[in-house]
């Protein structure tokens, strides 16, 4: 039986509202944010899972400490399921960023297509490099922790490279809004994602 993997994106935060590029940067959740979490609880009490993986970003923290208020599953911190790390770009306000780097960039930046993979502003993350930390992070959890179904509390961007990564003919963009859970299973035979949509 393939395992499931439920990911979601953390709660909302000030930074969100602002439109202001956090990436590594640890900003909590606001109050908006810790209700969006709390309906978390609903999901799960519906689809119970065995153990919680989360960014050790204090906002996906939360999200997951909240989602697992009933439960009271295992949460276990890493570092590899943070956002794609942002560069220059952390703390500026995205349409700053337009202005200074213009539009052409940052439709690279957040593409889907594959020739812009290797994509990024100065000292961030490519989009490759981001898929292989978080697709080398899932495999690490699938090989190391025993469990039938799991959560993952991490990040909007990082979320939608890796899911785009294992389906390839979604032409369009992905919807990440906060909260928003994707489902994924982990085949031990074959070692391969997929992704339920």
């Amino acid at each position: 039986m393939p395992r499931i993997i439920h990911i979601f994106r953390h709660g909302q935060t000030d930074w969100n509202n602002l439109r202001r590029m956090q990436g590594h940067t640890d900003i909590p959740l606001n109050e908006e944010g810790r209700k969006q979490a709390q309906s978390l609880q609903t999901f799960f009490s519906e689809n119970p899972i065995d153990v919680i993986f989360s960014s050790d970003l204090v906002r996906a923290q939360e999200t997951a400490h909240i989602a697992n208020a009933h439960l009271d599953r295992p949460v276990h911190l890493l570092t590899e399921l943070r956002e794609v790390s942002l560069g220059v770009l952390e703390g500026m306000i995205q349409d700053d960023v337009h202005s200074q780097f213009g539009m052409d960039a940052w439709q690279k930046w957040t593409s889907i297509d594959p020739e812009n993979l290797d994509f990024h502003f100065p000292a961030a993350e490519s989009a490759r490099e981001a898929i292989a930390r978080f697709d080398s992070a899932l495999r690490k959890i699938c090989k190391e922790h025993v469990f039938k179904n799991a959560a993952i509390s991490t990040h909007g961007f990082v979320m939608r490279r890796f899911l785009h990564m294992l389906r390839p003919d979604l032409t369009e963009i992905l919807p990440t809004p906060n909260c928003v859970v994707y489902t994924v299973l982990w085949d031990e035979k074959s070692e391969k994602f997929s992704f339920l949509l």
